[in-house]
């Protein structure tokens, strides 16, 4: 009897997981970010069990198209959810204030540090590390190389470990 009270408790939250209406949580998430000004559009949606993903989207950003991606993933397992996109490019008229590409933008939260989101940028000429603080409202990316001659680097602090991009959201 405790085996199968145990076996309940512990499956039951992946059950729920895996049976989880993702597309109507990923439309409550668009509609937040819409009343930033963010729109996701464009994209194909398939469901997996713990996630999704969104094929060939566009980005906006107050009705202005910034960039395009390749494939936007979502996964989530209980206290632990990770964002990705691959294959981002951004709008040609951008190209004096963002990198023309970037090849994968990951993102990580944990219940073990809620209000610290760590920010991966993987590309051969733009690699970042950096971090969301959710209580701060601040994003903060350290660039450790960047090519020369980058527009981007008007835009960013120069420190010990590289070009540092900090702002308040």
């Amino acid at each position: 009897m405790v085996k199968k009270i145990l076996l309940v408790v512990v499956l039951l939250p992946f059950l729920i997981l895996m049976l989880s209406p993702k597309k109507e949580i990923f439309y409550l998430f668009e509609k937040q970010l819409a009343d930033r000004g963010i729109v996701i559009s464009d994209g194909t949606i398939s469901e997996h069990p713990f996630g999704l993903t969104i094929e060939h989207p566009a980005l906006y950003f107050k009705g202005a198209r910034v960039a395009t991606a390749r494939e936007i993933t979502l996964w989530s397992v209980l206290a632990y959810t990770r964002g990705s996109i691959d294959g981002l490019v951004t709008d040609p008229s951008l190209k004096n204030y963002l990198p023309e590409k970037v090849d994968k933008i990951s993102v990580v939260h944990s219940i073990a540090s809620p209000f610290i989101v760590p920010v991966t940028l993987q590309d051969t000429s733009y690699g970042g590390e950096g971090e969301i603080r959710l209580k701060e409202r601040k994003l903060k990316i350290r660039f450790p190389h960047l090519p020369a001659k980058s527009p981007m680097t008007r835009y960013l602090k120069h420190t010990k470990g590289g070009w540092t991009y900090e702002q308040r959201f």
